[in-house]
Parts: C-alpha cells; structure tokens; sequence
C-alpha cells in the first residue's frame, strides 16, 4: 500500500500509507485528530509550532504534507494528554495499524472473517495495545525522570553561595507560573517569621535607622531591603532558602 489512503470512524478521520514494511501518517490529519489546532477567522488552522515543539528532540520540522512514523504519532499523543488523544491511540493500534500490515487497507469490520482469522486478529490487536501500554508506560517514566531531575535543581541550591541570585530566580518563577506577584515574597517573609521567631520587617526598619546615624543618606538607607537583613544572619539565610526550596517543590517548579 504505498498510496495515500483515508481511514476514517466516527471520531477520526487520518490518512497513511504503507511504505517498506513502514507505516506512514500524514502529519496534517494527526495534529487535527489529536487537536492541535486553532481557530481564525471560522477557519481551522494546524498549530505548526506547537506540533514541532513535542517533536523537537526526534524529528525535523514537519508541516502539511509530510508524513511522520508511528512512534512520532503516539509521542504527539501523549503530549496532547487528554481522552481524545487516547482514543485516537486505542483507534490506530488496535483497528488500523493491525490491518494495514496484515492486509495493506483498512478494514473495521471483522465479522466476515473466519474463526481462525478472527483469533488471530484478535491476538495482534492485543499485542498492538500491549505495545501502546509499553509506549505509554516510558512516557510517564521519562516524565517523572524529568521531575526528579528538576527538583534535585532545587534542592541542590546552597546557601551562602550566591544565594540571592538563585532564590531571586525561583521566585521568579513561581511568580511566572501562579500569576501570584504580589504575595509570593510576602507568604516567603511570612513564613520565615514565624520559623526563625522573627520579624522581618522590624529588623528592616532597625537596620535603616542604625545606617542613618551612621551617616548614610537617607535615600540609600531607604534602598536597604529585607534580602539585607537576612544577608547579616546565617541562620536566617538558612531558614530562607529553605523555605524559597520547599515553595519550588510544591509548586512544581524548578
């Protein structure tokens, strides 16, 4: 089968071939199965960019007319995360690609098949779904892999080495990802009162009244920040970064 051919249910509709033992799905038809679209104008458009971000690490940019290998398929699945994408999944490996390498087409409907034929139908299906659960199964392990391996980013933040920098960093961050800007640091100050037994923000105003009379104009005392405070206390420096570390983790940032 090495023309292009539709295969279609109620839910689907994609097109493949089958080249050199090889099956092929046009790129196009996948993306739009596992909705990887937008809409302009009352016109749906493939999201391109979004695609070939998920693909980056093992393929070229695709864009309409390509074809992409199975492997490519069900790793777009898994991006898209969502029932839709899993039937599609469940679509493909256990009806289509079954059919397409036994009989060069698809054919869903198996009642016409012989006793013996409908055993051995059955046996491929249920090695093709095996395969997705195998398939699957890596994804969520390279995932959690990735977790660990930005929670140990965290963690490994040492305090007393460049220590603003990097909680400043993962503040940031959180910030970026809860939209919480204005709180953040405040729940971070809150928190390391009440775990160092102090207050943070009477420490700041001590500090500024001491760096007036010592002559330092008003203007820079006003500068000082409550990061200045913690500077002068290893215990606090300790205590914060502690705190910057465990916001990070709980919420799911590196």
């Amino acid at each position: 089968m090495n023309q292009l051919q539709i295969f279609k249910n109620d839910a689907f509709e994609v097109r493949a071939t089958l080249e050199d033992g090889t099956v092929l799905f046009d790129a196009e038809t996948v993306a739009r199965c596992l909705g990887f679209t937008e809409k302009k104008n009352d016109v749906e458009y493939v999201m391109w960019r979004r695609v070939n971000s998920h693909l980056k690490n093992v393929s070229a940019d695709v864009s309409k007319g390509d074809m992409i290998p199975e492997p490519m398929v069900y790793k777009l699945a898994f991006k898209a995360s969502n029932e839709t994408a899993e039937k599609f999944q469940d679509w493909l490996a256990i009806e289509v690609i079954p059919q397409i390498r036994k009989t060069g087409s698809y054919m869903p409907d198996a009642s016409a098949l012989s006793p013996e034929l409908k055993l051995m139908n059955a046996i491929v299906q249920q090695m093709n779904q095996d395969a997705l659960s195998r398939l699957r199964l890596e994804g969520e392990m390279k995932e959690t892999k990735a977790e660990i391996l930005e929670i140990r980013e965290v963690v490994e933040i040492k305090p007393f080495e460049n220590w603003r920098d990097d909680t400043n960093k993962i503040i940031n961050k959180i910030c970026r990802k809860t939209g919480d800007y204005q709180d953040t640091r405040k729940k971070i100050y809150e928190a390391l009162d009440r775990r160092a037994g102090t207050k943070v923000n009477q420490r700041l105003d001590n500090m500024r009244a001491r760096a007036i009379l010592a002559g330092t104009s008003r203007s820079k005392a006003d500068s000082l920040g409550i990061l200045d405070v913690i500077a002068e206390d290893k215990k606090l420096i300790e205590i914060y970064t502690a705190i910057v570390k465990e916001m990070a983790i709980k919420k799911g940032v590196s």
